[in-house]
């Protein structure tokens, strides 16, 4: 175990060298600052809008094209972005040759994926409470300050959003792994999420993954327990998982 910790320290590690520490902290501040923009530039409409108790309406207002496009989206790129440190520097052969079990170099980097995308939700909680009061500071007719913000409902939210994930990062992490370019599993991933968006309406959508956060979002919301596509979301996640293991090992050339 105390090996597994330490050479997951070293995958993060490995990650200063790529885009995605600065993906995920773009990616998180992204909607919280145009929100903060659009309140700074426009409060005649938006204080109006936003009410008297405004944590809600703000909330929604980023969480909407987050669940809908932009999650999935990073989840894409960062698990791309976190294999691809090996195929970019031609170090696969060196890392299978280093005495690390399959299951340990495996491991280690899918909780690296993880690890980045719940720093990523942590970074997008603190950045949209922060743009509320920064918007109030200088927009004083907002009523930020003046309400509590809601965290059970924010942490609830994000944390149903980041279940509904976990396929999306199973499938990516297996498709970055057979692939050695850093733009196919991107699009692939890219195809597989806009045909989820353009088939929202389909009876069958509760089957497919990368509709899976789309869906928690405007079915589930806050005021309801976590849907079915919950346990899909987890059960896909186990057998990719278990697939993309015994394919790692099978495969005659490695790296």
């Amino acid at each position: 175990m105390a090996s597994f910790v330490i050479n997951t320290r070293v995958e993060l590690w490995k990650c200063r060298k790529s885009a995605a520490y600065w993906i995920s902290i773009i990616g998180s501040a992204f909607i919280p600052l145009v929100l903060l923009i659009s309140y700074l530039a426009r409060p005649d409409i938006f204080i109006k809008e936003l009410g008297p108790n405004p944590w809600k309406a703000h909330m929604m207002a980023a969480l909407q094209p987050a669940a809908a496009f932009l999650l999935p989206m990073y989840t894409i790129l960062v698990t791309s972005l976190v294999v691809q440190i090996e195929y970019r520097n031609n170090t696969w052969k060196q890392v299978y040759a280093s005495p690390r079990s399959f299951a340990d170099i495996y491991f280690s980097k899918f909780l690296v994926v993880h690890l980045l995308i719940i720093s990523c939700f942590l970074l997008f909680n603190m950045f949209l409470v922060l743009s509320g009061y920064i918007a109030n500071i200088f927009r004083p007719g907002y009523s930020f300050f003046a309400s509590a913000v809601p965290w059970d409902t924010l942490f609830l939210i994000t944390a149903k959003l980041y279940i509904s994930l976990l396929a999306v990062t199973a499938i990516q992490y297996w498709i970055s792994l057979r692939l050695r370019n850093y733009i196919a599993p991107v699009g692939i991933g890219l195809a597989l999420l806009i045909t989820g968006i353009m088939a929202m309406q389909w009876d069958k959508i509760i089957y497919y993954p990368y509709a899976y956060t789309a869906v928690t979002f405007f079915k589930d919301g806050a005021s309801k327990p976590m849907g079915v596509q919950g346990m899909y979301s987890m059960i896909w996640m186990a057998a990719i998982l278990a697939l993309s293991f015994w394919d790692t090992i099978d495969r005659r050339e490695k790296g």
